[in-house]
């Protein structure tokens, strides 16, 4: 026979299993806070990413097609924010590029701007150039070089930051 002391324990109190319980409660809910603030920054981060692209692909888009093309055609005032720009490519294709500030779109075609190029993009600015690239001008047979200025708004928890991004492109008919 087996006295008290020699007898062995073979399962766990009720008091170890609710402590146990309770220590893995805590560490998963720990755990699963970190995961959700970790994927509410990494979604903040693409959409700050996106936004900003659009900009910036509006730049690349206009500065490669000046670069190519013969003549500006037509070019919005420098002190409007919802510009426009025409050109006139190699091919005698009309190339245009329209902003539309209510829906905050930047507009593209040939002929007329009917596709969209980029969204969010908050105001578009072209000023057109004489050819000593300081000179600011809206002739058309003065403009050598264009200059084009995005502005797009990033939301923060805090407030929200403006971002401008701005290029300039020599018209290859100089």
């Amino acid at each position: 026979m087996l006295n008290s002391k020699q007898t062995r324990r073979r399962a766990f109190s009720l008091l170890e299993l609710i402590v146990t319980t309770a220590m893995m409660a805590v560490l998963t809910t720990s755990c699963m806070v970190i995961v959700r603030t970790s994927y509410t920054a990494w979604n903040r981060h693409v959409d700050d990413h996106e936004i900003r692209q659009s900009g910036l692909g509006v730049l690349q888009h206009v500065v490669r097609n000046s670069r190519q093309a013969r003549s500006v055609l037509d070019i919005s005032l420098d002190t409007d924010n919802s510009g426009n720009l025409s050109l006139l490519d190699n091919n005698g294709n009309v190339l245009v590029w329209e902003h539309d500030g209510a829906t905050k779109e930047v507009r593209y075609g040939r002929t007329t701007a009917t596709d969209v190029l980029a969204t969010g993009v908050e105001t578009l600015n072209f000023v057109g150039l004489k050819a000593d690239g300081i000179t600011p001008t809206t002739e058309a047979g003065l403009i050598y070089s264009v200059q084009c200025t995005t502005t797009v708004n990033v939301e923060r928890p805090s407030a929200t930051d403006t971002i401008s991004a701005s290029s300039r492109a020599w018209v290859r008919s100089w």
